[in-house]
């Protein structure tokens, strides 16, 4: 019988536990564009031969693992750099990607490996030049260019 009890008890400490996890995590608010796109501009300042994405709902970075783990086992990913290939900032909703070659990944990919872990891919970053474009996920891992900064 105290072993049922323990076992009970042991089972609403852990129950409590992950509630009140998850009510921590409720406050945590996505960055703004603004914000995004200034880390992004910094990150392709400091970095050479990376991708850059907005993962809506990365508020944590234990909420984020999935995400890291389907990421890094694309082709076309140094893993040598950052963990793994792959940097988050929860700040920022933004992920990093280490490439290892001039060609970029797969868009399709990228969409169905990041909804796989439960997010939803927003936006990819890119250098275009001089510029930093934003380009938003649509339809069939299609883009359309939403913002187009000077560096």
């Amino acid at each position: 019988m105290k072993i049922i009890h323990a076992i009970v008890l042991l089972g609403l400490v852990f129950f409590s536990a992950n509630l009140i996890v998850a009510d921590d995590d409720k406050d945590k608010k996505e960055a703004t564009p603004e914000v995004r796109l200034q880390a992004a501009k910094e990150a392709m300042s400091t970095h050479t031969n990376i991708a850059i994405l907005y993962v809506k709902g990365l508020v944590c970075p234990s909420c984020g693992i999935g995400v890291s783990k389907n990421l890094s086992r694309m082709k076309g990913v140094d893993k040598k750099r950052f963990k793994r290939g792959i940097e988050m900032d929860v700040k920022t909703q933004l992920v990093k990607i280490a490439l290892n070659g001039k060609t970029g990944l797969d868009k399709k990919d990228i969409l169905e490996r990041v909804d796989d872990a439960g997010f939803v891919a927003i936006e990819e970053y890119k250098l275009h030049d001089d510029h930093l474009d934003v380009h938003r996920f649509g339809a069939g891992a299609s883009t359309e260019v939403i913002h187009h900064l000077k560096k």
